[in-house]
């Protein structure tokens, strides 16, 4: 598969517990901004992983194919809405981004303490994209050949992913589901499974699957099987992170009542002292698998691409890399 082009519906923020912020604990973020060492990154999950996904179609001079991703979401009219124009720009990153007026840019207060991560979300102009600025935008959107969607956006904009997977599907084009979080798949459940009905393409974490399937301590392919047999009898890949335990990719046969199991790529090994900041690493995976995947690559060589990306995220603070580092890619 080739796929030149990508958008990304934007929910804009990295959620790991429903905690969000309130009256009680905003003051955080002015403490935060307080710090000198304070440093703004773009997020959340999947502008992350849009990020990497640039910068890896992008790592090798000689590919003479153009490739372009695109971001849509919605910010306020505020500092951090240029901030985020900015670094999607120096990722090469199309913006298509909607200004909501009289409205603050949802944003995250970070803190590391010991590679681990305390993380407060603040939702406030992303929940508002509108169907008018995506009507006005239409052309732009499906002239795409490919579409990702995270599972955030579920929460306010069901409306708008059913109908652009509606018309992703109808071009046969490629669509790509990305799971998000253990607490979204509870919340939002039923909402998840007509995307995910939609979707040539299932990511998540091994808990995020266990939780889909209705099961916990089982074999890894007993859980495959479990979530393709609550959806509709197509072919689609799940890519699913373990951890240490690797990556795995498999796709259900429904004819033959079986998963092919195709294969688990394993990440180089990581001393903890080379370790900076967990946060982003499953998002960067996501990202250089993408990047391979978009150029028709092999799927040992998009899981190597994912692996080789986290390795590089995790020795940073935060999502961010060297935008000169170049990853020797396998063909």
């Amino acid at each position: 598969m080739n796929l030149k082009n990508m958008v990304i519906f934007l929910f804009s923020l990295i959620i790991t517990l429903p905690v969000f912020a309130d009256e009680t604990n905003v003051g955080f973020f002015s403490e935060l901004e307080s710090k000198p060492e304070v440093t703004y990154i773009p997020g959340g999950s999947i502008q992350n992983t849009l990020r990497v996904c640039s910068w890896c179609l992008n790592m090798e001079p000689n590919d003479q194919n153009k490739y372009s991703i695109t971001m849509l979401g919605a910010t306020g009219e505020d500092g951090y809405k240029e901030k985020i124009m900015n670094a999607l720009q120096n990722a090469k990153v199309k913006p298509l981004i909607q200004a909501i007026p009289n409205m603050n840019t949802s944003r995250c207060g970070v803190g590391i303490y010991k590679k681990e991560r305390c993380l407060l979300p603040e939702i406030k102009a992303s929940n508002c994209l509108t169907e008018d600025f995506v009507n006005e935008h239409q052309k732009e959107i499906f002239e795409n050949d490919a579409l990702l969607i995270e599972g955030y956006f579920l929460q306010e904009k069901f409306d708008i992913c059913k109908r652009l997977c509606a018309e992703f599907r109808k071009e046969n084009k490629y669509i790509i589901l990305a799971l998000s979080a253990v607490f979204m798949v509870q919340a939002h459940y039923d909402k998840i499974v007509e995307i995910a009905n939609h979707a040539d393409m299932l990511v998540g974490n091994i808990e995020e699957l266990e939780v889909f399937a209705g099961v916990k301590g089982v074999e890894k392919k007993e859980i495959f099987g479990k979530v393709a047999k609550k959806l509709t009898e197509k072919e689609r890949l799940f890519v699913i992170t373990d951890g240490g335990n690797g990556v795995l990719v498999s796709k259900y046969d429904y004819k033959r009542n079986k998963v092919d199991f195709i294969l688990q790529s394993f990440p180089t090994p990581m001393k903890m002292e080379e370790i900076t900041d967990l946060n982003g690493a499953g998002d960067s995976f996501l990202g250089g698998f993408l990047a391979q995947f978009m150029k028709g690559r092999s799927l040992n060589s998009c899981c190597k691409a994912g692996n080789d990306a986290a390795y590089v995220i995790l020795q940073n603070v935060g999502c961010t890399f060297p935008q000169d580092l170049k990853i020797e890619f396998d063909a």
